[in-house]
């Protein structure tokens, strides 16, 4: 049986088994500029071309720009529904690709300070969203109470990284913060921006021997994504490089590491959105 039949079979199982048609992942790093909501929105259209369906939540409320990489103007955030009335129909936009996102706005930043009536309000809204196989997160620079909890339920966290020794430090230093805070979820690595397979297979394992060593955890390598000028064009073209150049080097990692992550057998957290974000807000409460 060839790759792509495999791919499709393992897809057609997922669907038959609902406790694991749905997953909470969290994409974060430990500095800016290595990539993050590039890899975010890209891996977001190769899952939703797998034949799942994709959500992506804009939580980096100080730099939210996951609709400009779409070349979409959103108008409202989470914070629309809490404060103006809006619904999450009205906040929500479906791109071009089939993808969903969602800005979060300073709305995601005060979870914590919500009234038993906002935190109703935030639930009913959010279990709306019933067609989702996969919510992707694109977390914000830091660790606030808000994004430790929204990474300690999440299924899975990617750590983005390149191989800079400060983009190395920087993710080291994350992935201590979320050990030491207890968190549990499964840690994948992506290697953003490397000359060939080979630097981030080297980059990963430097990584993965040190929080070895010192933290006494494994991480997992979900693959690399080499420098490509296609990524910068289509950045100022305010498009995703997989839908712009859908046969660049940068998107065929992409479609890889949709591989890797859709052949991972785990059971999942969360069986909907609302069960997701229930659980958030209860913790936080």
């Amino acid at each position: 049986m060839d790759q792509a039949s495999n791919l499709r079979n393992l897809i057609k199982n997922r669907k038959q088994n609902s406790s694991n048609k749905f997953k909470v992942i969290a994409i974060s790093s430990g500095k800016g500029g290595v990539g993050k909501t590039n890899v975010a929105i890209n891996l977001g259209i190769a899952l939703s071309k797998r034949g799942l369906k994709v959500t992506i939540l804009d939580a980096d409320f100080g730099m939210a720009n996951v609709d400009i990489l779409f070349g979409i103007k959103t108008k409202y955030t989470i914070y629309d529904i809490l404060y103006n009335n809006k619904t999450i129909d009205d906040v929500y936009a479906l791109t071009d690709e089939g993808v969903k996102i969602i800005p979060g706005g300073s709305g995601i930043s005060g979870l914590f300070e919500l009234n038993d009536e906002k935190r109703k309000i935030i639930v009913n809204e959010f279990s709306k969203i019933q067609d989702t196989d996969i919510l992707i997160i694109d977390m914000g620079a830091g660790l606030s109470k808000t994004s430790l909890t929204l990474l300690e339920f999440a299924d899975e966290i990617i750590v983005v990284t390149n191989p800079e020794p400060s983009a190395l430090t920087d993710a080291y230093s994350l992935i201590k913060i979320l050990i030491n805070e207890g968190i549990k979820s499964n840690i994948g690595i992506i290697v953003n921006r490397t000359r060939n397979i080979i630097e981030g297979r080297d980059t990963f394992d430097k990584l993965f021997k040190t929080v070895k060593a010192f933290l006494g955890r494994e991480v997992k390598y979900l693959g690399y994504i080499v420098e490509d000028s296609k990524v910068r064009l289509a950045v100022k073209e305010q498009r995703p490089f997989i839908s712009l150049y859908p046969k660049c080097e940068a998107g065929l990692c992409i479609y890889r590491i949709s591989s890797e992550i859709l052949g991972q057998e785990e059971k999942n957290k969360n069986s909907t959105v609302k069960e997701y974000i229930s659980k958030i807000l209860k913790f936080l409460g």
